[in-house]
């Protein structure tokens, strides 16, 4: 099955869902209130889900290629992530003195953005992702990866007192999660939020031929938006503090990752950019949406001419930004590779 794998389509969605974080991150662009929690906390929402299920599939098979595989992955990723949290150190600090801290709380806000909030605000899920994955690893060892998807889903649903804290006002549940927000500030993180996603995905790749995912995907997939919806809706007529955890996201992004590694459109093209403009663009995007904040643009435009100007500046900058750094990497490659040859060849003489 693995070599029928649509990973054109794949590419396609991450791409597509990387260009709605950055609207989810940039200036409000609908007036209308309907519209605007549609795009923030019904589409966007689908994002991480996606990102961390395609993750956690691919791992899994190719780990059960080569053993050393995710050793390599959680090494690579571990530096990327290190090194764009350098980058983002700035910012950091910057948001650091913006709190009114002392100096001396500074190490422990530097601590606390490598292991736990992020440099940058969408830097969160690097540290989330990881955590979640030894966690999935760790149950994985005591039980099944059903049983292990279902702890999992009971974290979820603790973590949920968040989206759903309008409904539990005046509960000792709101209570206990508002003492909670006052030292870990969100339950978006690696305990709560990403290791149902990565059971999802190692489902996904386990049962790949069973027929509850090979049969009616169309229709599931249509359903699960439904539910994702009508949950939505609700939310909506009585927010929480934030929108993060709807539970409507777990059947929906499972259908339609599955969904979209079956189906036979877009299957012919090469996705392979697409995707690596979608990384490019997730870790990009918030230099220029900060940058844009320093200019005095918005002085100058209405609130939503701001906001639709600003979007189309942020994706233009990140967009030649990300080609320009592929290409830079593209050569670096292609350098390493000569050298490598060179010495290879010198080495056999």
């Amino acid at each position: 099955m693995t070599r029928k794998i649509n990973y054109s389509m794949i590419s396609l969605l991450q791409f597509l869902f990387a260009v709605l974080v950055i609207a989810f991150h940039s200036a409000r662009i609908f007036p209308s209130e309907e519209w605007n929690y549609i795009q923030k906390n019904i589409i966007s929402r689908l994002a991480v889900p996606f990102f961390i299920i395609a993750s956690a599939f691919f791992v899994r098979w190719k780990t059960s290629i080569n053993k050393d595989f995710e050793k390599k992955y959680i090494k690579k990723y571990i530096k990327s992530y290190l090194l764009w949290s350098l980058i983002y150190l700035p910012y950091a600090f910057m948001y650091f003195r913006s709190l009114g801290l002392p100096k001396t709380y500074l190490p422990v806000g530097i601590f606390a953005a490598i292991f736990y909030i992020g440099m940058c605000y969408h830097l969160w899920y690097l540290p989330a992702f990881l955590f979640g994955s030894w966690l999935v690893k760790q149950c994985s060892k005591q039980m099944q990866l059903l049983s292990a998807t279902l702890f999992a889903f009971l974290l979820f649903l603790i973590g949920s007192i968040e989206t759903y804290a309008g409904y539990l006002s005046g509960t000792s549940i709101a209570d206990a999660y508002d003492t909670y927000a006052q030292v870990l500030f969100t339950t978006r993180n690696g305990l709560f939020y990403t290791p149902i996603f990565i059971c999802i995905g190692y489902l996904l790749y386990d049962y790949r031929n069973h027929r509850f995912v090979t049969e009616r995907q169309g229709i599931k997939l249509i359903g699960s938006f439904l539910i994702l919806c009508g949950e939505a809706w609700f939310i909506f007529k009585n927010p929480g503090v934030d929108k993060n955890f709807l539970i409507g996201l777990i059947p929906m992004s499972f259908f339609l990752f599955n969904w979209s590694m079956r189906t036979e459109w877009f299957k012919q093209k090469d996705g392979r950019r697409l995707k690596q403009l979608s990384v490019m663009y997730f870790f990009i995007h918030p230099a220029f949406i900060e940058l844009l904040l320093l200019t005095p643009l918005d002085e100058v435009l209405t609130t939503y001419q701001y906001a639709w100007v600003s979007l189309i500046i942020v994706l233009l900058g990140t967009h030649l930004s990300a080609v320009g750094l592929l290409k830079i990497q593209t050569k670096r490659m292609f350098f390493i590779e000569k050298w490598q040859s060179i010495a290879f060849q010198k080495n056999r003489l």
